[in-house]
């Protein structure tokens, strides 16, 4: 049974943890001239600092008996501080009377119950902009890390999608398109392989270079994939208060101390899967552990925090924006609030269809158009991304991504839209389709925001509501209301006011 879940997580579905345990010391022998990376002489801070608007002057007051004083961190609500705690919202004390609707200030006191249970791992790991493809995501330099560290990463290729692509390039797209820093990528590569650094004997002929050994999962691609899906269960199960444990490669559980950022849960969910609890502590926090080569890589994670900046600000709320289609047009809404790329990010997507009556995954005539003016700073495998600030960096601000539209016609990268504008035909090309439709869904300084959470999906007054089955929901405005389904059905019929 065990070995059956290890598989599945390195598939589309999620599971518990992979397999495979790689060798923590000695690391494996260098090429003549490769650099090796030494454990750093200075402890792991055990707080990560974000750079945030005004601070909170911190409470002075009494606490009350049975409360503990905790005070709120960027991207907390009122919810997901109640499902770390393990308690109610409705118990949960606001001493100062600070503004807790939506999204949280960093710093707010709250008293919280307290807790009855045991969370043996309290120290931090990485702010969340490190874990997310964020503000400082796209000045790494992969190529140019991966060429100067002379490791076998930097000669490794494979040939998906549309051709040939190089280690290096294989880092950035996985990083690119799953909105996950690819430093944390390089470094977990580096940690399980030796990849970067190195070119370990039998490298050629690993399949499995991230140790997880999954039946049917092979190769560099696929394993940061398993990767950025296990970094994105941990991330978005913490950043909304669904995940409350983490279970380790012998399906032994712990609690998650109640105090850490997403980013921290992200990388201890990841270490558990594959680590027993008597080699988790050591392989993510040791002397030689991961935290310490990640540090002597890309420097001391407090101060990258610092530069990332805070990812999730206080009082987050979308920008307008259109239904993704023309005006006088009736679409079909066949899905409602799903997950918005991997498995383990939000359920943050919502689909159309246009109403031409095409079988199966023929490309329609009928073209996606811009819900809001900005710069498109990638168009690629079936994806058009849009930069509502116009500053060409995909990690900062709102992005709103539209999936499945056909590489003929699709607007080109580098182009400004307008609302309105068109984008591209839809199709069942990027990613995983059965039949011809677009996957619209939005990202705030790189992080996938879910559909019906703090901040709500609002397309022309239409609401979007998350059903209970995974692609389940509806749209609502005022007293109208569409219901998912397939496209013959009249009550999944949407028009745009003219």
């Amino acid at each position: 049974m065990a070995a059956a879940r290890q598989t599945a997580a390195a598939m589309l579905y999620p599971s518990p943890g992979p397999d495979g345990t790689p060798a923590i010391f000695p690391p494996p022998p260098l090429l003549p001239g490769t650099p090796s990376p030494q454990a750093p002489t200075q402890a792991i801070p055990p707080v990560l600092p974000t750079e945030t608007g005004t601070p909170i002057p911190p409470y002075t007051g009494q606490v009350p008996a049975g409360m503990t004083l905790y005070y709120s961190q960027s991207g907390d609500t009122l919810e997901s501080i109640a499902g770390h705690f393990r308690t109610s919202s409705a118990l949960l004390q606001n001493p100062t009377q600070a503004n807790t609707d939506g999204f949280l200030a960093a710093g707010i006191p709250l008293f919280v119950p307290h807790t009855q249970f045991y969370a043996p791992y309290q120290q931090a790991v990485l702010s969340d902009s490190l874990v997310v493809y964020g503000r400082s995501a796209r000045n790494v330099d992969v190529l140019g890390i991966s060429s100067r560290a002379g490791g076998y990463l930097n000669h490794y290729a494979e040939y998906l999608f549309e051709g040939r692509f190089t280690g290096p390039e294989i880092v950035e797209l996985v990083a690119l398109e799953t909105s996950t820093d690819p430093r944390l990528l390089l470094a977990l590569l580096e940690y399980q392989s030796s990849w970067v650094y190195a070119w370990p004997e039998g490298a050629e002929e690993d399949k499995s270079p991230l140790n997880y050994e999954a039946e049917g999962v092979e190769g560099l691609y696929a394993e940061l994939q398993v990767a950025a899906r296990e970094l994105a269960r941990g991330y978005y199960g913490w950043r909304e208060g669904s995940l409350q444990t983490l279970r380790f490669k012998d399906e032994s559980q712990a609690a998650i101390h109640p105090e850490l950022n997403a980013g921290s849960v992200a990388v201890q969910h990841l270490f558990a899967g594959l680590y027993t609890p008597a080699h988790f502590s050591p392989n993510l926090y040791g002397e030689r552990g991961f935290l310490a080569l990640y540090r002597q890589m890309f420097g001391d994670p407090a101060q990258l925090a610092l530069e990332g900046g805070e990812v999730i600000p206080a009082g987050l709320a979308q920008p307008a924006l259109t239904l993704p289609f023309q005006p006088g047009i009736t679409w079909a809404l066949t899905s409602g609030p799903h997950i918005t790329w991997q498995v383990g990010t939000p359920r943050g997507a919502i689909d159309f269809a246009p109403r031409d009556d095409l079988p199966g995954c023929i490309v329609s005539d009928v073209y996606a158009t811009a819900s809001a003016p900005g710069l498109v700073v990638r168009s690629s495998r079936g994806a058009v991304a849009v930069d509502l600030d116009g500053d060409g960096n995909e990690g900062t601000g709102w992005v709103i991504i539209y999936m499945h539209l056909a590489r003929d016609g699709r607007i080109a990268d580098g182009s400004w839209v307008n609302t309105d504008d068109p984008l591209g035909y839809p199709s069942c090309e990027g990613g995983y389709s059965t039949g011809t439709h677009l996957h619209i869904t939005r990202k705030y300084n790189g992080e996938w925001i879910s559909a019906s959470g703090a901040v709500p999906f609002v397309m022309d007054g239409w609401l979007a509501v998350a059903g209970q089955g995974a692609y389940a929901g509806w749209l609502v405005r005022e007293r109208e209301t569409v219901y998912v389904g397939t496209s013959d059905k009249e009550y999944t019929w949407i028009r745009r006011d003219e």
